[in-house]
């Protein structure tokens, strides 16, 4: 089978078992290879102006020719101290190990608790859930704060990219990003709405399934600027210009792992696709390397699990990172993104138009993936489309 558009530059459709078929035609191969490493960023960057910074960025960005970079060129990690790796792993402990604290120890007053000790515990988990966040003014604060330069440092953030796809990406903001996969927690989605707002100088936010804006402490990662994942709230930001970064594979991304091939569950799913043509909205197709590595998980095999949580729209599974706790491991975590997909503005798009469109993201999504893959150290990963 035919890689899409990896360096021969050809282009195909997806088939019934999740793979590229053999129905190609010739696209241009890139020129040139680019690198920015955000981790290396220094911090004074974020107080320059736009065109300060982009100019700035362009200077702290390595590039090659066709060839691309070598395997494993883009694999070393960033130093960190040991004070600030232990800030991220306790931070995470408690993001990440809060919910299931909250689920299990509600499970044991619940069986256990007397009356006090249960209504006690309903007030604290409604006030965690519940309680006001911080405004778009704390977002802005903290994708620029020292912790976020340290995430960056943790998980050795990167940015790779073909040819002019920076540079048409804001050009053409605002537009709607899609990077699979999921994995347990989709780390390098998180990390690039700070990374977009303060390197390309677009204005980005997240979406996130809406459950997370109520789950006690995991909803506190939504304070780098997240916006529920439906229709009518990634239109709105659309509107007001703000780029919207969609994870597509969304819950079902997180049933489908595999320790020898990275599985995208998006073959299809259509949303964005659909959303995309009745907005005329563009879309800038990328590929999340590292999400899949950050945490091992158990569901069960005959999909009892995934079919709970699509009903109860929130994951129910287990996890664990470094030392068997819900700590993330320090894995690289790259963004690819390739060159912006022009969508025309249909009210009413067919299922043909739709299915255009969907095919060119799957396609691009499959770029990214070939293009990067070796020199990220992921060469011995194929992708699969379920």
């Amino acid at each position: 089978l035919v890689q899409t558009l990896c360096r021969t530059g050809r282009i195909g459709v997806v088939n019934q078992q999740g793979e590229m078929s053999k129905d190609t035609m010739e696209m241009p191969p890139p020129k040139e290879f680019h690198a920015l490493h955000a981790f290396n960023a220094p911090e004074e960057l974020f107080s320059m102006s736009v065109e300060e910074r982009r100019a700035a960025i362009k200077k702290l960005t390595k590039t090659t020719g066709p060839e691309g970079f070598p395997p494993k060129s883009l694999t070393a990690q960033a130093s960190i101290t040991l004070a600030e790796e232990l800030v991220v792993m306790g931070v995470f402990l408690i993001f990440m190990g809060g919910p299931l604290f909250m689920m299990f120890g509600g499970l044991a007053v619940l069986l256990w608790g007397t009356w006090l000790t249960k209504v006690s515990f309903l007030v604290l988990a409604a006030v965690l859930a519940l309680h006001p966040m911080p405004g778009e003014a704390f977002n802005k604060m903290l994708i620029k704060s020292k912790f976020t330069t340290i995430l960056f440092k943790y998980f050795s953030y990167r940015f790779v990219w073909c040819d002019d796809s920076a540079d048409t990406s804001f050009e053409n903001a605002p537009w709607i990003g899609t990077g699979p996969p999921h994995g347990v927690l989709p780390f390098a989605n998180l990390l690039s709405i700070a990374a977009i707002n303060n390197f390309l100088g677009c204005p980005f936010v997240g979406a996130a399934a809406s459950v997370v804006f109520h789950t006690p402490m995991l909803r506190y990662m939504t304070l780098y600027g997240v916006v529920p994942v439906d229709r009518h709230s990634i239109e709105k930001a659309v509107r007001q210009g703000k780029c919207v970064g969609i994870v597509p594979d969304g819950v079902a991304g997180i049933f489908k792992t595999s320790s020898d091939k990275e599985l995208v569950a998006m073959k299809d799913r259509k949303g964005i696709a659909r959303l995309a043509l009745r907005t005329g909205t563009p879309i800038v197709p990328a590929y999340s390397f590292g999400n899949t590595a950050v945490f091992s998980c158990w569901y069960d095999s005959f999909g009892i699990l995934e079919a709970i949580s699509r009903k109860a729209q929130a994951s129910f599974f287990l996890f664990w990172g470094r030392f068997g706790l819900p700590i993330p491991r320090r894995v690289n975590v790259t963004m690819a993104f390739g060159r912006v997909i022009e969508v025309p503005k249909v009210e009413n798009p067919t299922e043909e138009q739709i299915d255009e469109v969907h095919q060119k993201i799957i396609a691009a999504t499959k770029q990214m993936f070939d293009l990067h893959k070796a020199s990220l150290g992921w060469g011995d990963k194929e992708m699969k489309f379920v």
